[in-house]
């Protein structure tokens, strides 16, 4: 039977669901066999095997064959370990000044730079953070009046039967001694505003 120009074989195409024949191969084989890298040993040692698989095979095998190796500075430098943040900052001027110098690379010198970020950012979360704790604890001590108190409600909007909440202002330092109220609405610096 010959077929025109565009005319397949299979007119609906490949069964949903079914693999190509390469494929199932593959499968078939790491089926038979429990580790992956022994699958893609076989590929890599296969003969049967297209150049392009097991190229691709050899490269996803290298790694666990040959781990990369460390990178280490080429020459060795005098670069004190930071304990505050003002020894960071001057290990990152030590370090520009070894780059300029050329006693390292620039790639190297940008991570040795990273590393002395790394740890300035650290410590000013850390620092932050105890900062924080500390406001906290003297906020929950103080027992603060910020002012504003939310008591009861306000009379509904009109067309609905929801209840809005009536604000009552605390007086300010200024106005506690004052015998006629609060000041309502009113800058409490100048004493601007309606009396109750």
């Amino acid at each position: 039977m010959t077929y025109k120009p565009g005319q397949s074989g299979q007119p609906k195409g490949r069964t949903p669901g079914r693999r190509n024949a390469k494929t199932r191969a593959v499968l078939e084989k790491l089926n038979g066999v429990a580790d992956a890298l022994a699958l893609l040993g076989e590929m890599v040692a296969s003969a049967e095997a297209p150049l392009a698989l097991r190229v691709t095979a050899a490269t996803a095998l290298a790694p666990y064959q040959y781990p990369k190796a460390p990178r280490l500075l080429r020459k060795k430098i005098d670069l004190p370990e930071p304990v505050t943040i003002e020894d960071a900052t001057a290990n990152i001027a030590r370090i520009g000044v070894f780059a300029a110098a050329r006693r390292i690379g620039l790639d190297e010198a940008n991570d040795l730079v990273n590393f002395q970020k790394a740890y300035i950012e650290a410590r000013i979360g850390c620092e932050l953070e105890q900062r924080i704790a500390t406001l906290e604890h003297a906020l929950q001590n103080a027992h603060i009046n910020l002012g504003v108190s939310v008591v009861g409600g306000m009379p509904p909007l009109p067309g609905t039967t929801i209840d809005m909440p009536q604000l009552t202002a605390a007086p300010s330092r200024n106005e506690r001694d004052r015998a006629d109220g609060p000041v309502l609405g009113g800058d409490p610096v100048s004493g601007g505003g309606e009396r109750p």
